[in-house]
Order: structure tokens, then sequence, then C-alpha cells
């Protein structure tokens, strides 16, 4: 019989283990060192134990009067369990809570027979396959916390206690921790190698690389402290500092082979003293906390300042490391405390580095006025503890290594909360039903009530001094004279509705699609989760409704999009775009999808305006940057194009015989350019081949309205030319046929999506989502300009026609399709509304040349009505953006308006409002800098520490620990994240093979969403990322890898948990990525800082601060489209575009030198167009330069005209080509067109070669990008 020396606590200690050995009677328990014991953990140990039979095994001798206690309690909780389970049915029973790192290893159980290891429900411990329900609820707040407690213990101790031991088999303390050391004074460590996470993949989301510190010899840090400013009136300080010693010692808990005590390292608290500081300026003289370890002390400075005292404290290990033992001299946990004696906010904010404020900053400033730095650490990071009354004041400071700060949510506010909305109609099918004399009726409760909000911030305005604005009283009145403007405008939009019938059928249409697409979406995310479920389990009010900020946004927008005529469409650079601004996760997407729906529906009511219809041709442009984030909204918007198709079916008459369409414009590594290559693609995909650089047709991996997988094999067929109207048709997998989009009900049509750059421009789909990268092709692709309305000819089975698309004016008759003969077709109306999402993308090199672009985009839109220009709308979103004026100004050439404005307070706008954290759980960010560590050990450590915490938290709650089960990685290169992937694949799978029996998990199973990932692969690794974590862990994913291709746009639901590997280079990246997880459940995102690198170890320094106030942290982005450099890459290209692109004359491919022979009229008007924008958008100056270049591009097109049969980019047919593709070495920059707005620098290529025997090396010419 073997005797288990139980530790204090039983958090540490395998229980089911101790549960299968009781039941065996091989062991007997020792509580003499119990402290602390829990109903759930005496009852895992117990459960199926027969008490009457081993009753001696148990040690209730050897307990505490409080663990006796305990005891009973459990054992009578024992009782009602068993006479429950005896009057129902069986259930899954709650698992038993595992061990942590530090499991004793006195006893082990017996080996069991290999049939007997799958333990039977009726043992009391549960299949990793089968989570259990837990005995109480739990709240999902509770265990994030409690994984949070897992990781701190982990990381920082103490694992097993106050007064833990460190197993026997931990020699080496120090290495026990990653965090919460100091080193004695005189250890010196050298780095053991670059510290880098080296890999040479390459790829798009390799960003510029950040220096590190120095690599020369560092010492291990020794000591660590704050700085801090204090209110005159305080007179002293109380300083408490506390850490632990670990001294060798033999164990009370572990017993060697022999049953001898083992030798451990065992924790003893130290310090915990407070000392008087008196405030008096100059050094403060060394402080002995501990006399058990007079080496260990405080020291600090105290200077006086203009306003308040600036003090500095330190808390030393003066210690000398011995030669043996040498664990002894390193102190673990450390904490340095400062207060007032009486715990008066005496603690102030600190001084700010003098900048010259923009209005930009002031506005900031006032926003985040409550928001104040008070302490900044050193080597560690300070939590504050604020007054309660004023939160510019803190009571307390203390130092902490795994700082924690929680971002509190914002949301719409619902009716319930605001009085004043009492009447309002949120209800999508409501507003949907209604006529059209209600709506004004339904609509006005928002106006009153914003109206009614307006005035009270006005009044806080009035008294500055009540609501900390002193100071502030010139920004919060412009503020609120951009919230009235905005009442106004929504005032006009539920004007517009009253009057204009139009309008208000459009509405209805807008709000029966955006109502059908909700309830559908949900239904389908809850099918592709296998959930039993009927479409009318999701038509509730709940699912239906606008949020006010929503419906607010798309009224204010109604009249420009109803009247083309309107002020916001003209060619003044007074006109306006609205910026739709809101945290990630508000709901921005459904606001300008609503926005979509109905000018989709106003175009086609309006019909015919100045001689172009509005029943064909692209309506809405959607742009992107980033490929992912372009598929994810294509499977979004694709429900949205489902609802209005599905409208439009039941009233052909109203809204026209032309389907609603959805188009997807990307690169052609993501989808096919011509039927002939979709056709080759889809006989690849059937046949399981994937041609590498080839795009790919699985873009839906289920059907956006009943939620049934698309098989490629089986719903994806391709119709060519040859045997008839050259189409790529997607069908929803619905075997039966009973979804409207199946091949049974659909047969010529499928689900309403076109991905194919062919089909795009012959039918012209209602929304276009493309990628911004994409309008690079305008030059090179004359049939471009059919997106704009430019077409000349409608073949009735192939649609659409332009000069650079070849097709035949007459077709014999094929199969069932009739003979048919292309007709004349007038120009169609162009775009009337242009989206640009994640508009904080569209800064750097990219944001300047597709600003560059813009001028061409702007002008094919642009047509003329009743003698006025009129351009489209214009509508961006984002959740972090600086200087938006100025950057939407220099892309757009118009004036940005934000919505919402924010008004005088972060915290509330009306329109949004943060959720105090005592009724919602918000994002809770926590950091971890180890210092003297390398960054890759801390990122194993870091990865470990969550991995192995989450799945006990799975094994402990079930399915409700899922958020949490797949770790989301998070990197600022390929380069990185590549290293990272050799780790968890080496070193994290390895050292997980110990937790392997306990957790159940085996390897982990990594995935990467990268850009190097197939474009086929993204939406299959969506969906599964999407899906529960799998009971019997098959098709898991442990962790995903991502650089910043997650950072915009994926919207995961089930996410919970990310670690960032290093500070992200901009703070907009960092709040992007970091918003990723959290967003349906309680987020957890862990920051592991370099400490080598010093922007890294400020932010750790500054973690509480910069964390409540980092929206304000947010940098300017930089735009400058007619920058020379930007003019030397695009300036050719620009010309091009607007001359070929303005008619069909000029479009085909062999019309280049046509152009020159129709005269200067179209040049010129080109070159007026782009100087005209250049002095909108920059100044005078540069039109010279301009006018300059843009001569000399038009004299070298005529030059090459006159020589010879001119094309304008190069085919097989020998003929000279005006446009020239970038080669290495060009001298010559005339007319070469990019390919890419990607890099505005051309990309060099290093070529490694061989030296030769005489140790001369050659150089080559590197290999162009392009």
């Amino acid at each position: 019989m073997q005797i288990v020396q139980l530790p204090p606590q039983l958090d540490a200690v395998d229980l089911v283990a101790l549960n299968a050995g009781l039941r065996r009677g091989e062991i007997t328990l020792n509580w003499k060192a119990v402290t602390e014991v829990t109903q759930p953990q005496l009852l895992t140990l117990l459960r199926g134990v027969h008490l009457d039979e081993v009753s001696e095994l148990i040690g209730e001798e050897s307990m505490s009067p409080a663990v006796q206690q305990a005891l009973a309690s459990a054992l009578d909780r024992l009782e009602e369990l068993e006479d429950e389970d005896e009057d129902a049915e069986p259930t899954v029973r709650k698992p038993m809570l595992q061990a942590t790192y530090d499991t004793p290893e006195v006893w082990q159980p017996a080996p069991e027979p290999e049939e007997e290891f799958d333990f039977q429900e009726e043992d009391g411990i549960v299949l990793p396959q089968r989570p259990p329900e837990v005995l109480e609820p739990v709240s999902q707040k509770q265990i994030r916390d409690d994984l949070i407690e897992h990781v701190m213990r982990d990381l920082l101790g103490p694992r097993g206690g106050p007064e833990e031991e460190i197993p026997p088999s931990e020699t080496r303390v120090r290495e026990y921790y990653l965090v919460g050391v100091l080193a004695p004074d005189n250890v010196q460590s050298l780095p053991e190698e670059i510290d880098e996470l080296d890999s040479a993949e390459e790829g798009a989301d390799e960003g510029a690389e950040e220096k590190d510190a120095s690599q020369t010899p560092t010492l291990m840090p020794s000591s660590i402290g704050m700085s801090f400013c204090v209110d005159f009136a305080a007179r002293s300080l109380l300083i408490t500092a506390r850490w632990a010693q670990y001294t060798r010692i033999q164990s009370e808990t572990y017993t060697q082979k022999d049953g001898s005590p083992a030798m451990v390292w065992k924790r003893q608290p130290r310090g915990g003293t407070s000392k008087l500081l008196p405030l008096r300026e100059g050094q403060i003289d060394p402080w002995v906390p501990d006399p058990e370890q007079p080496n260990v002390y405080v020291k600090g400075l105290v200077r006086r300042g203009e306003y308040n005292w600036t003090v500095t404290l330190y808390l030393v290990n003066g210690q000398e490391e011995p030669k043996k033992l040498r664990d002894r001299a390193w102190i673990f946990q450390p904490e340095l405390i400062v207060e007032e004696p009486e715990h008066r906010p005496f603690f102030q904010q600190r001084k700010q580095p003098n900048t010259r404020e923009t209005d930009d900053m002031k506005a900031m400033s006032m926003l985040y006025r409550d928001k104040v730095s008070f302490a900044i650490g050193h080597g560690v990071s300070v939590h504050a503890e604020t007054d309660k009354l004023d939160p510019t004041c803190a009571i307390k400071l203390s130092t902490t290594f795994i700082p924690r700060y929680e971002v509190a949510q914002t949301e719409a506010p619902g009716v319930d909360e605001l009085p004043a909305l009492q009447g309002l109609v949120l209800d999508m099918q409501k507003l949907a039903e209604a006529q059209p004399e209600e709506l004004p009726q339904m609509l006005e409760p928002l106006c009153r009530a914003y109206e009614r909000w307006i005035r009270e911030q006005e009044d806080r305005v009035a008294n500055p001094g009540l609501h900390r604005l002193s100071g502030f009283e010139d920004v919060a009145s412009n503020a609120l004279k951009q919230c009235r403007m905005t009442l106004e405008r929504i005032r006009e939009g539920v004007a517009l509705l009253g009057t204009d019938a139009d309008a208000a059928k459009a509405f209805a249409f807008m709000n029966k699609a955006m109502w059908l697409q909700r309830i559908h979406t949900l239904y389908s995310e809850a099918r592709r989760q296998g959930k039993e479920c009927q479409l009318i389990d999701f038509n509730i009010e709940q699912n239906r409704s606008w949020r006010i900020f929503q419906l607010a946004f798309i009224l204010l927008n109604l009249p420009a999009l109803s009247n083309p005529e309107h002020p916001d469409r003209s060619e003044s650079p007074e006109a306006i775009a609205d910026l739709l601004w809101f945290p990630t996760g508000g709901g921005k997407t459904e606001a300008y999808l609503g926005l979509t729906a109905y000018t989709l529906a106003i175009r086609r009511l309006q019909g015919e305006v100045a001689g172009r219809s509005g029943l064909d041709g692209v309506a809405v442009i959607m742009r992107y940057t980033l490929r992912l984030l372009t598929l994810q909204q294509f499977q979004r918007a694709a429900g949205l194009i489902c609802a209005c198709e599905v409208i439009r079916r039941t009233e052909p008459e109203t809204w026209g015989e032309t389907p609603f369409r959805l188009g997807l414009w990307v690169g052609n590594h993501s989808t096919p350019n011509t039927t002939e290559e979709s056709a080759r693609i889809c006989t690849d995909e059937k046949s399981g081949s994937y041609p590498s650089g080839s795009g790919s047709l699985e873009q839906l991996t289920h059907c956006p309205w009943c939620g049934c997988q698309i098989q490629p094999r089986v719903n994806i067929e391709v119709e060519t030319f040859a045997k008839g109207r050259g189409r790529t048709l997607i069908y929803c997998g619905d075997e039966t046929g009973r979804c409207i989009f199946s091949k049974r009900q659909a047969p010529q049509e499928g689900l309403p999506v076109l991905l194919v750059d062919e089909e795009i421009y012959r039918l012209l789909p209602a929304l276009l989502i493309a990628t911004v990268d994409k309008f690079a092709m305008l030059p090179h692709n004359g049939a471009t300009q059919m997106l704009f309305g430019q077409v000349d000819k409608r073949c009735p089975r192939h649609g659409f026609r332009s000069p650079d698309l070849k097709d035949d004016d007459k077709h014999r008759k094929a199969k069932d399709y009739p003979a048919v003969e292309s007709e004349w077709h007038a120009p169609l109306r162009p775009p009337d509304l242009i989206i640009q999402d994640e508009l904080h993308l569209i800064s750097g090199p990219l944001g300047t040349l597709v600003g560059l672009y813009e001028t061409a985009v702007d002008a094919l839109s642009t047509w003329e009505v009743n003698g006025k220009k009129v351009r489209p709308k214009v509508v961006a979103a984002t959740a972090t953006i600086r200087r938006a004026d100025y950057q939407v100004q220099s892309l757009f050439m118009r004036k940005v308006q934000v919505f919402p404005p924010q008004g005088i307070d972060s915290k509330d706008n009306f329109f949004a409002r943060q959720r105090p954290l005592e009724e919602k759980y918000g994002r809770l960010y926590m950091g971890v800098c180890a210092n003297g560590r390398r960054m890759k050990a801390a990122l194993i450590r870091v990865y470990l520490a969550f991995l192995i915490a989450a799945h006990r938290l799975f094994l402990k709650y079930g399915e409700a620990a899922d958020p949490w089960l797949t770790l989301v990685g998070y990197f600022n290169s390929m380069r990185e994240l590549g290293g990272m992937r050799r780790l968890i694949d080496d070193d994290v799978s390895t050292r997980l093979r110990s937790y392997s029996k306990e957790l159940e998990m085996g390897r982990p199973v990594v995935e990467e969403m990268t850009s190097r990932r197939h474009s086929s692969d993204i939406p299959k690794l969506l969906a599964k990322i999407e899906k529960p974590y799998p009971l019997d862990g098959k098709g898991r994913v442990d962790v995903l890898l991502a650089t910043n291709m997650i950072s915009v746009g994926v919207d995961v639901k089930r996410l919970g948990l990310m670690v960032v590997g290093g500070q992200p280079k901009t703070t907009s990246e960092y709040i992007q990525a970091t918003s990723r997880v959290g967003r349906s459940t309680p987020g957890l995102v862990c920051v592991v800082y370099n400490w080598t690198r010093p922007r890294d170890l400020s932010h750790f320094e500054q973690f509480e601060h910069y964390h409540a106030t980092f929206y304000q942290q947010v940098e300017a982005t930089s735009v400058t489209p007619f920058a020379p450099r930007a003019l030397d890459r695009g300036l050719a290209a620009l010309l091009i575009s607007l001359v070929r692109l303005s008619g069909t004359e000029y479009s085909e491919n062999g019309k280049a030198a046509t152009v020159i022979e129709a005269g200067d009229a179209l040049f010129q008007r080109a070159i007026e167009t782009i100087v005209r924008r250049a002095n909108a958008v920059e100044n005078s100056s540069v039109e010279e330069r301009i006018r300059h270049d843009l001569d000399v591009l038009q004299r070298y097109w005529r030059k090459l005209a006159h020589h010879s049969v001119l094309d304008y980019s190069l085919k097989r047919d020998g003929k000279q080509a005006l446009i020239k593709m970038p080669k290495p070495g060009e001298t010559d920059p005339l007319f070469v067109c990019p390919t890419s707005l990607r890099s505005v620098e051309p990309n060099v290529h290093l070529k490694m070669l061989d030296l030769t025997e005489d140790m001369t090396l050659t150089g080559q010419e590197g290999e162009s990008a392009e």
C-alpha cells in the first residue's frame, strides 16, 4: 500500500488517477498539508468509490477540521447525485480535474489491460470525445478567467500555492517560470544566437524589418521599477515590496523510490512589509524590506516638478550568485506597490512629450480625457487603481509582469436604453410591409431622440468644469456641429421616403432583401455546423432588426442615391464621401449591404435616365485590398444578392427581367479570366488536380441561401461557347431540389454569382466585388470599360459586347439555343455607388497608386444628366483611421463626413455606447515580456501554456470551452510565421507528448491563413474553423497561424484566443488583427513582446494606458497619389485608361494608332481631367510637372503610331505594342504599365553565387518581379 502525501492545494493533482487508485485499493491519502479543497475536487476524487469498503484509505484522521467539513458536504452531495441518477436517464458526467505542470510524481496507478483503458461512464470518468455537462452552470467569462489563471500560474507562478514545492525533476527554478525572475547583480548572460524566428519563406505578407537592439552581451534583469507623478498635497508615500525566494530542503510531499524525502526547491515568501517614504527632493536611501535577504532593497529618486512630484522607485536584487545552489540568490514573483498612506487619490497624469496638436489630435484628447497615463514601468508594467469618482486620479500603483486590460465592447444601444426612441421601428419585416405614408412616422423617433441627445451634450459643453471639458470648448462645439449636420441629413432621408414613391418602394425592397438575407444567413450557418433547424426558427424580430446606426447611415445616404443631381455626386471637391467609422464586429457590413440593396432597387425603378438604362449594368462596386477579405465578403454578399433575386423573380414586372447577380473580380490566381480557362479548371478540379498558379471555382463551399454543401465535382458546370452561352454555373448542392438555387429549380442559372472575368464583362453583375489590385488592368484590357457602362452591342445568347471582347455578330442554332444576331445597344448607366471597405488599408505605397488610378475610375464612372456632371456616391468604412479628411480628399477628391460623429465622449456618441464591464464582458488583453529570454523560448512556453490549459478546460467544461480550443497565432511577417511553424512541429509537439494521455489531444493540428494558400483552400479553411471543436478530434484545428491576411474582414464567431508574436507595426493593424477573436464570446489576446526591440518594450511598460486609448494611438495614414515616384510608375497607365476606355471607338487592342488619327481633343480631355484632380488633391505646384510628362507621353505615342501598326498590348501577332511590361534594368519608363498596385518601389532579387577558386565574385542582373 502506497501513501500519497497531498500538497496544500489540489489544483495541481491528477485527481482522476487518484480516484482510480482508491477504487482499486492501491493507495492511502495523507491530507496533513492540505489547506484548501473545493467540493468539485472532492466529488471528482470520490465519485464511484465505495466508502464502506475503503474508508480507511481516505485518510480522514489526517484532515484538518475545515477539510473534514468539506468532505462531509461532498458526501451528502454524492448521495443526492446517486439518487438523481437512479430517477433520471443516464447523463454524461463532469470530467475529472486534470493536473498542472507540477503534478506530484509520488505515485502512478498500476497499468491496466489495454482493452480496459477506455473508461466507461459508470467508472465516473468521461471519454474525451464525450465532453460532459458541468454540474453547475458556468459563464463563458468564468471559463476565460479560469484559462487566464492557469496560464498566469504556469508562466509567473506560484503554481502550487504560496509555499509550493517545485517537483524534484525540476532542478533549475529560474527556468521553471518564464517571467517574474530577477537575477543576482553579478549574473551576465550572453545571447545564444540572434533572436529571430528565421525562415526562408517569402510572401506578400512580409513586412519591413524591425531591427532588434544591439546583440552585444546583456545582463539578465536584476531590478524592476516605475516612475510616476504625485500631487504636491501628498506628504509621504507608503511603499510595499514583496517577492519569493526558493530554498533547497527535504520535501514534505515528494519521496524517492526508497521512500525517503526528496530534495526540492521550496518557496519562501519574502518582504511584504511597508515603509513610509517622506516626499522630499533627492535620492531615496536604500531600504531593505526583509532582513532575511539584506541585499534585496528598494531605492529611487524624487524630483520636484512644476506641478507635482516625479518619483522613480526600483526593487533591486543586489545579491551575488553563489557557486552552488545558485537559485537561492534569484528572486521570483517580485512586486512593488505604492500608495498614499490614507489612500487618497494623489497620483496624477504623467507629463506627455511636447508635440504640436492638430485639430484631429485635440479632438482625440477630448474623447479620451478620462484615460490617464499614471506611470511607466522599467522592465515591468504597472497597474493603476483609479479613484471611482475621478478616473484622472489614482489611489494605488503596483508593478505587474503579466499586465491585463479589458477593452469594453462598443455596441449600438437599443430602444430600451433610450426612452426617446420609443416608437422607432427597427424590424425589417415591418418596414418592408409598411405603406409609404407610414414610413416617416415609423422613423421620426430616431430624429427626435438624436436631437434630444445633442441638446444634452450642448448643456454639458455649457458647463465645461463639471464634465472635465475645460480647454476643449471649441473642439466640443465643432464636434456637436457635426452632429447637427448629421441630424439634418437623416431628416432629409426620412422626408424623402414620404414624398418620393420610388424611394419608398426601393426602401421597402431593401428591407425585404436584408430581412431575407439575415434569416437565411443564420439558417445556413446553423446547417453548416450540423444543427437540426428550420428557417422559421430564425425568423424572429431580434434577427431581422436594424441597429440604429445602420438605419441612420442608410437614411442619410438615400437622397444622394435617389437623385443623380444631388450635390454629393457633383464634380465639386465639396461633394461628400461618407465614412462609416465603427469598431470591428459592430455591423458595418450590414449597413453598406443595405445601401447596396437600395441602390439596386432605385436604379431599376428609375429605368432610363439621360439616355442610359439602369435596368442593366454594374450598379455598385465594392472594393477591398486583401484577397481573403474579398473572398469572405463575397460569401456574405452572396446571401443578399440571392435575396434580391428571389424578390425579382416574384415581381419581374417591377424589378426587370435581368437577374440580380454578384460578380467576383479578382486576380487570375483566384478566379479564371476566360470561360476556356474555367472549363479547364473545372475539369482539373473534378479530377482532383490543381495546377500551380491557376485560379479556382471553389469560392463558395456552401449555398448562401440554405447552407447545403457545394461539391465542385458535382455542383459546378461549365457551358462553353461551343456548347451554348459560355457560362460557368454554380448550383446549390441540395439533392432534394427544394432550394430555389438548385439545379432542379434553376437549371440555366444556378446561384446568381459570376466568377469568370469574361462572364462579368458580358453579363455585368449588379454588384461587383473586387480587389483594388484588379484595377491595374484598366489600361491593359479594353473590355473593362463595360463595367462603367461602355457597351455598344448586345448578344441575346452571350450578353453585352465591347470591341475588345471577341464575339461574332451572328450565331447559328446550337442545341436548345436558337440562332441569334447581336443588336446595337446604347451605353448603360455607370455605377451609382462605390464602397471602399477597410479604408485604413488604402495607405502608403498601395494607397498612393490607388489614389492615382482613382482618377480614371472616377472619370469613367462620371456621366451627364441635364447638363451636369454626375459622379458616383462614395462610401467608405473602417474601424481605425486618423486624418480621414486628408486621406479621403487624396483618394476620392471629396470632402469626408464621418458617421457616427464622435461627439464629446469616447464612451457614448448616441449611436454607439461602451458597455460597462460589470454588465458585459469585453476583449481582454494580456502581455508577456520575458526579459533576458529568447523570443523563441518565450513563444514556445506561451503556446504550450495555452494549449494545455485550454484542453484541461475542455475536459472540465466540455463544449463551453470551445472558443479557446483553437489558438490563433498572429505574426508580423511570413518569415516569423514560418519560424514558429517549425517550432510547433518540433518543440511544442515534443513537449506536448508528456500530456497526451491526460489531454487526449495528440500532435497539434496546425493550419495557416496566409497568402501562400491556394485560393480554393481559403473557403474550405474558413468553413473548417467555423465549426465547433470536434468532440472526436477529427477535423480539428489546434493552431491557426496567420499574418495580416487575417487582420480584416475575417468573421469567425467561435474564435476566442489569439497569441500575437511581437507588437505589430501599426496600432491600426494591432486593433484589426486582435479583433478577429472574441466577436461573440469573451475574447483573450496575449501579446508576447520581444524585449530586444525598444518599441515592444515601450508598449509593454505602458500596457494599460496604451490599450485604454489605442483608438487614439492609431497612426495617421499617408497617401500621395501625385508624388513623383507614383507618377513615374502610373501616369502612363492613367493616360491610356482615360483615352482607351472613355468610349467604345478606341478600346479595341488594335486601335492604339486610331486614337492619334482622331486628333487632340481626346488627349486634351484626359490631360485636363488629370491636372484638375491633381490641383484639387495636391496643389498647383505639381501641375507643371504633370503637363510636361503628359506631353512627353503623347508625343511618344504619336511617334510610335506614325511608324507602324500599333496595338495597346503585346499579342502573339508580332505587332508593336504601346504598353510595355516592366523589365529589369528598364531605362525608358515610357508606357511601362504595372499589372499590380502593390509596390511603388521595384523589387530587387538577389542570387547566391559560388565563390571561384581564387575567391572572386561575379555579378548578374536580377530577374523582374513582374
